[in-house]
């Protein structure tokens, strides 16, 4: 301390008295308190710089990208009028659409909301009709660049109330269609009439006629 006196001695004796008085009584302590503690806080500054320097690219990859895309399907709307008696269906399996999401395959095509029920009959004629007496959610992702990008993409954001690989009612399908030359990604939640296995699918273009079909109640 007397070390600290004598090295600021020019300064404390610019002081007035009160000050001095007031530091000779112990204020010194209080003085080299807050100068430690003020000295703490900078080197925690530093240190928090430093590893947003070093490790903030970790946190801004696919995890905060996915953030925007998580979809809960239990906030899904169920269907509430009946269904059609031409059946939308599943590997034979009875379905209602609850969700669709949909991602143009380049950035210099864009999907407008409002038409995304007019695409549909380009994965499945008649399935258009399906979605306006389903009335699903219906979200149009940012453009992707790959078929096997949004399918993942899709099947990681879609969150189950159930575990993984148990029977569900959600059946979850993505994959591509064409419009003329153009190529969009879709992904489907459906809702099965029961509890099944089928869980995730991913199709090519040339799978969606066999996979889902539109069939009367006796077929």
């Amino acid at each position: 301390m007397d070390a600290i006196k004598e090295a600021l001695a020019p300064l404390i004796d610019r002081l007035p008295p009160g000050v001095r008085d007031f530091l000779d009584a112990g204020g010194w302590w209080l003085v080299l308190a807050l100068a430690a503690l003020l000295i703490l806080l900078l080197v925690a500054g530093v240190l928090r710089a430093l590893k947003r320097a070093l490790f903030g690219r970790r946190h801004t990859g696919a995890t905060d990208f996915d953030r925007d895309l998580r979809i809960e399907l239990i906030e899904c709307p169920l269907p509430v009028r009946p269904p059609l008696p031409q059946r939308l269906t599943v590997y034979h399996l009875p379905v209602r659409l609850r969700l669709i999401v949909v991602a143009p395959s380049g950035t210099e095509l864009s999907v407008d909301p409002m038409s995304v029920e007019k695409l549909l009959d380009f994965v499945v004629p008649g399935l258009s009709a399906q979605c306006q007496l389903d009335r699903p959610r219906i979200r149009v992702w940012p453009a992707q660049f790959s078929h096997q990008g949004f399918a993942a993409a899709f099947h990681r954001c879609t969150r189950k109330a159930e575990a993984e690989g148990l029977p569900s009612r959600w059946v979850l399908v993505a994959g591509k269609f064409h419009v003329g030359t153009r190529t969009v990604h879709i992904g489907f939640g459906f809702w099965a009439d029961e509890a099944n296995a089928v869980g995730r699918l991913t199709l090519e273009p040339h799978q969606w006629l066999d996979v889902l079909r539109i069939k009367t109640a006796e077929g």
